[in-house]
């Protein structure tokens, strides 16, 4: 192959010829300087010219990089992992040399050298509920600050779609996994990484002890909840609830059914929903429908909240005058001038950056592992929803008792993953 124009080169051998040493056998390719003499030959090509060489494929590889800054492979390893042991000059040099080349390490090449690919992923139930885009932020940005990248993989609550999802993945090179979906396909979850210690739970606990998880506290948050309501003179309440699979669901409803059972003449409506805001539409309808008489709702999560705000609203219920509504998660949504919606704070972004910190560190530890698991505790963000008294409530005048505050349950290792924010 002749490089340049149509004839060979006066005086100068075939470039099928140059010996392979030289590492100049693929030519310039279509980034060789048009301005340079004809009768340039490859073997004696000036730094200039060897500085642009590229294989056939046009990718430059770091063996490009190399010869074009007149430093060894192992020198702009060393640049590309930020090692300290180069000089100023020549880590300036590499990196000048790695922009003009246009060259991208390859991530499987790095994975083999280091043993990771820096890669996580994020199981969501339902990527519409405003929590996980929250949550996935949250993540993301602190994933990111480690050099960590995120994928978020919606599951939908089905086992199949989790094997499937992360198998593929670990087949890839996935480091970790951070799990905030419902939590039915724990077991699987588990099976195919191998290793409890590449997985982080949250959002909700997990049945296995010996993986690590960051939660909030949800029994003690919904007890707070349903106080502040039976403390405005509320009787009769009605609690939207998750799937009977979801744990975070079944602790929030002990936490209703506990706050209740302190009061003698309160009344609890339960109802099971799925976490969306379609339940919480449902819910209110049925209600409604049967004429019940509530005077206040929470929901399981501000989703269904939402759904059943926007049931009252249709039906001319003024809220809280009519019906007191509360959700629960503290979503931004939740905090809309729109919605000014009574919930419980789960501290979603502290939850996310604590869980990356946590599976970082758990992944950066070889050898015996001891499980870590921390339970936040909730703030109850009182809003417009369900200020004031009812017009229907009969208000008593009961001292009711507040939970104690549980911040969290004692670790199973000492020591805080990465400390507070």
């Amino acid at each position: 192959m002749t490089p340049y124009g149509q004839g060979k080169r006066v005086g100068k051998p075939d470039e099928a010829s140059v010996p392979a040493a030289t590492g100049l056998s693929d030519g310039l390719g279509a980034h060789a300087h048009d301005d340079l003499p004809l009768n340039v030959g490859a073997s004696g090509a000036p730094p200039s010219v060897r500085r642009t060489r590229r294989r056939s494929s046009g990718k430059a590889t770091i063996e490009d990089v190399a010869r074009a800054a007149g430093v060894s492979v192992t020198t702009v390893s060393r640049v590309l992992r930020d090692h300290e042991d180069v000089h100023t000059e020549t880590r300036a040099l590499v990196r000048e040399t790695i922009e003009k080349l246009g060259y991208r390490p390859s991530p499987i090449a790095r994975a083999l050298v280091s043993g990771q690919t820096r890669l996580l992923a994020l199981l969501v139930s339902d990527i519409t509920n405003p929590f996980y885009p929250q949550l996935a932020k949250s993540i993301e940005r602190e994933a990111a600050s480690a050099g960590y990248m995120v994928v978020i993989c919606n599951t939908d609550d089905r086992v199949a779609e989790t094997r499937r999802s992360v198998t593929c993945l670990v087949n890839q090179g996935l480091d970790g996994v951070i799990h905030a979906s419902a939590g039915r396909d724990e077991a699987a979850l588990l099976t195919v990484l191998g290793d409890p210690r590449r997985v982080v739970f949250t959002n909700r606990p997990p049945k296995a002890r010996s993986v690590s998880c960051i939660v909030s506290d949800n029994a003690g948050g919904a007890a707070a909840l349903t106080h502040h309501l039976l403390e405005k003179g509320h009787r009769r309440i009605g609690f939207i609830g998750g799937p009977s699979y979801a744990r975070n669901a079944t602790e929030r409803l002990d936490g209703f059914t506990r706050a209740m059972r302190e009061v003698p003449d309160a009344e609890p409506f339960v109802t099971e929903g799925d976490f969306s805001i379609m339940s919480g539409e449902t819910a209110v309808t049925k209600w409604l429908g049967s004429k019940c008489e509530l005077t206040a709702i929470i929901a399981v999560n501000d989703s269904v909240a939402v759904g059943a705000m926007g049931a009252l609203v249709s039906r001319g219920y003024k809220l809280p005058d009519d019906m007191a509504l509360a959700g629960f998660d503290g979503t931004d949504i939740a905090a809309s001038p729109v919605v000014r919606l009574t919930t419980v704070d789960q501290h979603v972004d502290e939850m996310g950056r604590r869980a990356v910190r946590l599976l970082l560190r758990q992944l950066s530890q070889p050898g015996a592992f001891t499980p870590f698991r921390e339970v936040l505790a909730p703030e109850l963000l009182v809003r417009d929803s369900t200020k004031g008294t009812p017009i229907r409530a009969k208000y008593v005048g009961l001292t009711v008792p507040r939970p104690k505050s549980r911040r969290r349950v004692v670790p199973s290792s000492p020591g805080r993953p990465g400390g507070a924010r």
